[in-house]
């Protein structure tokens, strides 16, 4: 078989993009030294040594925060396909390992997405159903964090003295949110994968395996088409599940700095996780949104009144304990193969 030429162009744009991830990588690094050595090594360990022998109750919060997220995938599988019982923690698992995928690399959050099937294949989970429904869950999460944000809106409105009531902001708001989540279902039930694959065919012509790629699309785009058709109210379940791990995440906040001897009010916790969060999507192209976030941080809680040096311990406390289950992802990823049993699926 002949093979086709080798494509410079395309050589010289996968180029581009790896400078470009190293170089925004490094302003992320750069921009977090600026933070530790702008507040100081002694602030930041003054308040861990607050925490003192009750810092293994930071991670607690993570684990409802999982439990939460993999409830809400594990309700959105295709009923095309039925599985064996398979237990919270391993969906939990699979989901943590992609996680990890997702902050370690710049892949706009997408690139774990795959390893979440991957790592349930052991129980029988086809590829086609298992991408429908990482899909799906992916759509409930992103609609619930965008409800999440819009919650703190109106407190961080008012807590700024913008405005003295900013409950007639959410409405409109939620409206528009309302419309967001039908377009996004309306673009997935009208064959989201093969228009994918259709724009990457346009792209990169040459690329042989795309035309494999094109009926496994569309089996993909059947599972969701059935999803969307047959259970509207897996979707609703999902979403609700999600938006229970972003509500967790702002208690999660409030506990950390208690543990560190500052008083907060909830509502604060709250403002502090729904701000974050457009900070960590625009953030996208460095790996976990390195220095951003603790920059976002430390500005919304110098906002609320809440020292620079509690901010930025706050913030690492944070990216120790996302590290500690980034690693916990990673080695269920290596070890899935020996883990797993094979069970075998059974299409309806």
């Amino acid at each position: 078989m002949i093979q086709p030429p080798y494509d410079r162009t395309d050589s010289g744009s996968r180029t581009r993009r790896l400078l470009l991830h190293i170089v925004a990588g490094l302003v992320g690094v750069g921009l977090l030294g600026f933070l530790v050595w702008e507040v100081g090594v002694g602030e930041i360990l003054g308040y861990v040594r607050r925490i003192g022998w009750l810092a293994p109750l930071l991670l607690l919060p993570s684990v409802v925060i999982a439990l939460f997220d993999a409830k809400g995938w594990a309700c959105v599988l295709p009923t095309t396909v039925r599985l064996p019982h398979i237990p919270l923690w391993r969906w939990s698992l699979a989901r943590l390992a992609g996680e990890a995928v997702n902050n370690l690399t710049p892949t706009a959050n997408l690139g774990g997405e795959p390893v979440k099937v991957y790592m349930l294949r052991a129980h029988g989970l086809p590829a086609e159903a298992g991408l429908a429904s990482v899909v799906v869950a992916k759509t409930a999460l992103t609609v619930s964090q965008i409800v999440f944000i819009l919650l703190g809106i109106p407190f961080f409105l008012h807590r700024l003295g913008w405005i003295q009531q900013g409950w007639w902001v959410l409405g409109p708001l939620l409206l528009l949110a309302y419309g967001f989540t039908l377009l996004l279902i309306r673009w997935q039930r009208r064959g989201l994968m093969g228009a994918l694959v259709r724009l990457l065919r346009r792209l990169v012509p040459r690329w042989q395996r795309l035309a494999r790629w094109e009926g496994w699309a569309g089996e993909v785009d059947a599972h969701l088409l059935h999803f969307y058709d047959g259970n509207p109210r897996g979707f609703v379940v999902s979403t609700c599940y999600h938006f229970g791990g972003w509500l967790f995440g702002a208690i999660e906040i409030l506990i950390f700095l208690f543990l560190m001897g500052v008083p907060t009010a909830p509502t604060d916790a709250l403002i502090i996780e729904t701000m974050i969060q457009p900070l960590n999507v625009a953030a996208l192209i460095i790996p976990g949104a390195l220095g951003v976030q603790e920059a976002g941080g430390v500005f919304l809680c110098g906002l609320l009144g809440i020292d620079d040096g509690a901010g930025l311990t706050l913030m690492a406390l944070r990216r120790a304990r996302e590290t500690i289950y980034n690693g916990i992802g990673l080695a269920a990823l290596m070890q899935m193969g020996r883990d797993f049993l094979p069970q075998k699926a059974h299409s309806v």
